[in-house]
Order: C-alpha cells, then sequence, then structure tokens
C-alpha cells in the first residue's frame, strides 16, 4: 500500500499489433482469387515506367503517357474494352487489374519521381496509396497516380490521372468486392519530326521541327463495378499445437478454432463503364501532314463515347483439396450491352451517329488449384444472342510441379486457346475528319499454345510459343484495319535467367520470334534486356544496389504511329533499331525508404545513331531522373 492507504495501480500491458498485409487479385469473374506478394524491395525500384516493366522493347511514341506496342507479339493483350484506348493500357488502372488487401495495421505507399529540370522538359509522377481494415474483415484502399510529362520535344506534353476508391469484405460464406475508377489521358500529338530534322546534329530539340503544333487527344473513362459470393458449406474443427490447461482456464471451457470450408458458391459481378475520346484538331489549313479534310477546314472536334455494362451470374462448385481426384467445377451466364456515339460519315446537325448493341453468352469451366501432383483449369465461353453471335473462346493450362536439375520447386507449364473473335466495333467502322473506314470483316480464328519450363530454385525459365491465326486483322500502310485471308504462323522461343556471383547479379533475357508472312507483321527477329548490378549494405542499414539495364533490338520495320487514331500501323520504308538502350542506375533502402537514381539512355552521348523506336518519334535524350517511396505500417 501506498502513503494514502490504497493499493499502487498496475502497470497496463499494451498489446502490440504487428505489421502484416496480404494481397490478391480476383480473376474468373470472381471466381479465382490469385495472391500477390507484396514488393517492398529495391529490386528494379528504378523501373518506374509502367510500358517497360514487363517488356524488353517496344514501339514508342516517346514520353510517359504516350501510346506504345509491345514488340513481344505474344504480350499484346489489352485489359481495356474500349479499343481506341488500347495502345494506352499500361497507364490505366481496370478493374480486372484491382489488387485487393488486407491489412492488420494501415499501410500507406507514398511514391514521387522526377526528372532532372523542375521547369524545362520535366516529367514529375506523385502517387498516394493507402489501406486500412476497419474491422478484421472489412477494408477500404484508396489510390491516386498523377504524372505529367513536359516531353523533350515541341508540342509532346502528356498528362495521366487516376483515382480509384474500393472495399473488400471477406467474412466465412460471405465475400464482396467493389468501387469507383477514373481515369483521365491527355496527349499533345506532334505528329513526329519532319523528315529533315537533324537529330544528331541539332544539341538542342526546341530547334528541331515537329509536324503538327496545334493537336491533341484527350481520353477520360470512369467504372463502377461490384462482385459478391455467398458460399455453401460448413465449419470445421482446427487443431491447435497449444490448448491451455482446465486450470489455467479459470473453469472455463476451451475456445476451439474453426474454419469455414466451402463446397459450392454464388457469384454475381455487375461493371459499368464509360469512355470519352475527343480529337482536337486547330492545324493550320496550310498544313500537309493530313491528306483529307472530310467535314472541311472549319472542323475541329471529334468526339467518341463509348458505354458497356456487364451482369454475370456463375455457379461454382468448389474442389476437396483432401482428395486426390476431386475438381472443381463453374457455370456462368452473361449479359453485355454497348451504346457507341461517334461522328457519321456526313457533317450536319445530326454530325453524330449512335449505335447500340448486346450480347448473351454461357460458360464454364473445371479446374484443380490445388496439391502437389497436377494442377489445371479448362474453361471457355460462347456467346450465344447479339452482335457477336458464334464467337468462342476455348483456354487451358496444365502445371505439373516436378524435381528437375536439383530445382524442387520446377514445373512445367503448358497453356493454350481456341479462339473465334469477332472484330472490335471500332475495327469495322470509324470517321472523323482526317481518317476514315467501314469494313465488311471476318472473325479472327487464332490458336494459341505456350510452353514453358520455370526453375525458381535456379531463377531460370524457357519458354516457346506458336500461334496460328486465319483472318488475321491488322492496321496496313493507310492506318485502316485490314484482313488478310490466309494463314498467318507466328513463332517465339524465350529465355530468362538470373546469374548470381558474389555480390554481382546478372539478369538476361532473350526473345527469338518470327512471323511466317512478313507483308502484314512486322516483328524485330530478336530482343534483348540485359541487367548487371552489384550489391552492397554499407553501415549495416543502407541497402545498396549499382545497375547497368540494357535493351536491344535487331534492325527492322517498325510500326508507324497515327495520331488520329492511336493505331501504330505498317510501314515499309524505314528500318529502325540495332543500337542498345543503356541506363545505369543506383537503388537504395533504407527501412521503409527507398530511393533510386538513374541515368536514361546514356548512349545517346556516345553512340552515333538517333534512337528512333517508331518513325519520327525518337526516345528522350540522355536525361537524369530520381525517385523516393516511403512506406507507412500505422
Amino acid at each position: 500500500m501506498n502513503d494514502e492507504g490504497t493499493q499502487p495501480q498496475q502497470p497496463t500491458e499494451q498489446k502490440v499489433v504487428k505489421p502484416g498485409v496480404n494481397a490478391w487479385k480476383l480473376d474468373g469473374y470472381g471466381a479465382f482469387v490469385d495472391s500477390i506478394p507484396m514488393d517492398t524491395t529495391i529490386n528494379n525500384f528504378h523501373l518506374y515506367h509502367p510500358v517497360f516493366q514487363d517488356a524488353l522493347t517496344v514501339t514508342y511514341v516517346g514520353n510517359y503517357a504516350t501510346p506504345y506496342l509491345n514488340n513481344n507479339f505474344f504480350n499484346r493483350q489489352a485489359n481495356v474494352d474500349f479499343y481506341l484506348l488500347r495502345t494506352r493500357d499500361a497507364y490505366l488502372l481496370t478493374p480486372d487489374e484491382v489488387k485487393y488487401y488486407n491489412t492488420r495495421t494501415p499501410y500507406t505507399l507514398l511514391d514521387f519521381s522526377q526528372s532532372e529540370h523542375r521547369t524545362r522538359k520535366n516529367e514529375t509522377r506523385f502517387n498516394v496509396f493507402h489501406s486500412q481494415n476497419v474491422s478484421p474483415y472489412w477494408n477500404f484502399t484508396f489510390r491516386f497516380d498523377q504524372a505529367r510529362s513536359a516531353g523533350q520535344y515541341k508540342n509532346q506534353e502528356a498528362k495521366n490521372n487516376s483515382v480509384t476508391l474500393y472495399s473488400s469484405y471477406n467474412r466465412d460464406r460471405l465475400n464482396i468486392y467493389g468501387g469507383f475508377i477514373s481515369n483521365s489521358i491527355v496527349n499533345n500529338e506532334n505528329g513526329g519530326l519532319d523528315s529533315a530534322a537533324n537529330l544528331l546534329g541539332e544539341p538542342d530539340t526546341d530547334f528541331l521541327t515537329v509536324n503538327l503544333s496545334s493537336v491533341r487527344s484527350e481520353f477520360g473513362n470512369m467504372y463502377f463495378y461490384t462482385t459478391g459470393e455467398y458460399q455453401f458449406g460448413r465449419f470445421i474443427e482446427v487443431e491447435v499445437d497449444e490448448i491451455p490447461e482446465e486450470e489455467e482456464l479459470e473453469d472455463e471451457e476451451p475456445i476451439i478454432p474453426t474454419l469455414f470450408k466451402p463446397f459450392a458458391g454464388i457469384i454475381y459481378s455487375f461493371e459499368y463503364q464509360n469512355h470519352t475520346k475527343y480529337y482536337i484538331d486547330q492545324e493550320d489549313t496550310s498544313s500537309t501532314f493530313f491528306e483529307h479534310a472530310y467535314y472541311g477546314p472549319g472542323y475541329e472536334k471529334d468526339s467518341i463515347r463509348f458505354g458497356k455494362v456487364k451482369n454475370v451470374l456463375q455457379l461454382k462448385q468448389y474442389e476437396n483439396p483432401d482428395r486426390k481426384t476431386s475438381f472443381g467445377k463453374r457455370a456462368f451466364i452473361g449479359q453485355e450491352f454497348v451504346r457507341i456515339s461517334m461522328p457519321g460519315p456526313k457533317l450536319n446537325i445530326y454530325n453524330h451517329q449512335v449505335r447500340r448493341y448486346s450480347n448473351i453468352y454461357a460458360g464454364g469451366g473445371i479446374f484443380r488449384q490445388t496439391g502437389s501432383f497436377w494442377r489445371w483449369n479448362f474453361d471457355g465461353r460462347i456467346f450465344l444472342l447479339g452482335r457477336n453471335a458464334g464467337q468462342t473462346e476455348l483456354s487451358g493450362i496444365i502445371t505439373k510441379p516436378l524435381s528437375l536439375l536439383g530445382d524442387s520447386l520446377a514445373s512445367i507449364n503448358i497453356n493454350g486457346r481456341i479462339e473465334n473473335l469477332m472484330p472490335d466495333f471500332f475495327q469495322e467502322e470509324y470517321y472523323s475528319n482526317r481518317i476514315r473506314w467501314n469494313n465488311d470483316l471476318k472473325m479472327e480464328q487464332r490458336m494459341t499454345v505456350n510452353g514453358s519450363i520455370k526453375l525458381p530454385g535456379r531463377n531460370a525459365e524457357l519458354s516457346a510459343n506458336y500461334a496460328l491465326i486465319n483472318n488475321f486483322i491488322y492496321n496496313d500502310g493507310e492506318g485502316t484495319p485490314s484482313q488478310f485471308g490466309g494463314q498467318l504462323l507466328v513463332l517465339s522461343a524465350y529465355a530468362d535467367k538470373n546469374f548470381t556471383l558474389g555480390n554481382f547479379n546478372f539478369r538476361t533475357r532473350v526473345l527469338w520470334q518470327k512471323a511466317g508472312n512478313e507483308d502484314v507483321l512486322h516483328l524485330p527477329d530478336l530482343s534483348a534486356f540485359v541487367s548487371a548490378k552489384y550489391r552492397f549494405v554499407i553501415s549495416k542499414v543502407l541497402f545498396t544496389q549499382l545497375g547497368v539495364d540494357t535493351r536491344y533490338n535487331t534492325e527492322y520495320y517498325a510500326d508507324a504511329y497515327d495520331p488520329v487514331t492511336g493505331f501504330f500501323y505498317l510501314q515499309n520504308e524505314e528500318k529502325l533499331g540495332n543500337y542498345p538502350y543503356i541506363d545505369v542506375y543506383a537503388n537504395l533502402r533504407l527501412k521503409r525508404t527507398r530511393v533510386f537514381f538513374k541515368m536514361i539512355n546514356v548512349g545517346t552521348e556516345f553512340i552515333n545513331e538517333e534512337y528512333y523506336t517508331t518513325p519520327g518519334y525518337p526516345m528522350n535524350r540522355r536525361t537524369f531522373r530520381m525517385g523516393v517511396a516511403w512506406s507507412f505500417y500505422d
């Protein structure tokens, strides 16, 4: 007792919650949950540009938030339904790409990067990410991405913004996901450098002449989406290592933990999306860059809207992981409604035309995702009614884990797809002041096979791709969609290997590919990405990497770019390539803070090449860039 005759207060013990973040994505209209590791290391932290993160080389207009085309034919899939946005897909967030989180403590990430000059030819990115659970089962996530690039050449400014707020609720029988996404992109279109421009002879890019000075493209889109699943199943008791003895529980019965084990589920997905494209052309009438002015010299603005509503109802039977012969099943039926508003063939008070169409499709699949013997997934869908009636999509994935070359984590993977695809609406019909077409295209038939051997323990991967395409749709030399009536064969082989020698690390990625008909598809024969870095720790706390990245592709007829449509299209006049793109960088990490310093395309200082990746559009010259990211877990 103290001097006042009262019992002293015992110090209260604070319960410490360790930070922890789980992340995952949804697939198959919400039927599958794929875990994603949180990336807080400095490996490849300097690869901030979304276009180059997974690509070896690209055909590119030049600066951040501008159109691009992956030079790997088998990696040209897009996640956006609006066809006119597909060459800007990497800068957009769509519901299919949303990552969901469950956090023990609030998690915040601030990401900032900027080029060397704050006011001239500047490129700046600032991203904010915050995820927080309001209960163990309910999470809210907010993300804001902003980028602005002035470009090194005249009339090349680009802006990119993305805002999203979404939520997830996961508890026993019920899983609910939903949110809102808004994206915008603004690109000034300079039409590329004038054909007489001397890229090597002019040290200041401000004195180089471009083809257009008063043209820009503006895109905006928004998504509202939700996915919900109600599961049928039962609770089972979970064994624990230690259960307190009865005398320690003071006559209370021990609590035995339980786990909900589903055997079936019903899933509903809804999505509303709305896209706009404004093409604003105030170019002087004396310009000869464009061949046509269908609506006359006074016409300045194309306005295109694309809206889509999707509903999918799905039934799923879960596999039993305890039985080797058990496999999951699912079946679904979907409906989509599309509304398109665009200019018509003639300029009058009724210039805009509205097109509407709908589709009804059904599908399903069988799968085995657990177990160490085989893992596989086969699914497909067929369009029953509507504009796309008859379209079919079948796919299969087989994974066989095995021990290979001393690697117990190795696996052989075989992927295949057979598709009978309707042309996109905008491949068949498009009207503007500068270019137009009205095509009658057949279904494109594709068979694609991929085989790969993955050796995670040896940091190696080998793969090969095969595609056979009938009625291949491509953009011809005029920039308009056309169709090749014969068969097109495309082959590729890919190797990826990481080597470590002491503190040195080397990564080599090599791609070989060949198109059977080079009149309709141009690809570099060889593309490569080679990275070398030296890793060390300063004062036991500052993790450091000093490295060099090199990208290279052989010379070929790289596709040209059309600012009106945003498409890349065939050209047979100018070969590009056969020179390296070299970046030098330093990555640093101190606790939860990561920093990079990067000198981009240093080869322009000592290699006598013009560094074009698409005719008229050079890559940025040597540029210094730095970035920093702060992570907060409480």
